[in-house]
């Protein structure tokens, strides 16, 4: 007897991967905030890396993504240019300002917190995109 899988929607895809890369940026943020003393890096790099690989194991054992249509197709790109812009502008913007005015800026921390940043903005913008309207709900 074959067990079915129930159906993961893009849009719930997306949320569960806008919480794993906000996490680390949040946690980065109150650790600058409380200091040095709150947390462990490693363990805390360590302690995402467990739960990434555990929500992938259940995410492939209990459910499927359902597929890509044009319209998911669709606002995936306009997420990922958007995304693109914004981590270019960052990019740029900090190579400057480590260049000319802040020495020590462009760090691995720096970088981490960039591609995580990066990751929770395209599935932010993709669910903003991917949200129904007024209009998508209307009966008539």
């Amino acid at each position: 007897m074959e067990k079915t899988k129930k159906k993961f929607s893009y849009s719930n895809f997306h949320t569960l991967i806008f919480v794993t890369a906000s996490v680390p940026v949040i946690i980065y943020v109150f650790r600058a905030i409380q200091g040095k003393a709150y947390g462990d890096k490693l363990s805390i790099l360590i302690g995402m890396a467990i739960f990434a690989v555990l929500q992938l194991f259940f995410q492939a054992r209990f459910f499927r993504l359902e597929k890509k249509d044009e319209m998911v197709q669709y606002n995936l790109a306009k997420a990922n240019r958007i995304t693109l812009f914004i981590v270019l502008t960052v990019l740029f913007g900090a190579v400057f300002v480590n260049d000319y005015l802040f020495k020590g800026l462009i760090c691995s921390d720096f970088c981490w917190i960039t591609v995580m940043g990066a990751i929770a903005l395209r599935s932010l913008l993709f669910m903003l995109f991917d949200a129904p309207t007024a209009k998508d709900t209307e009966e008539e």
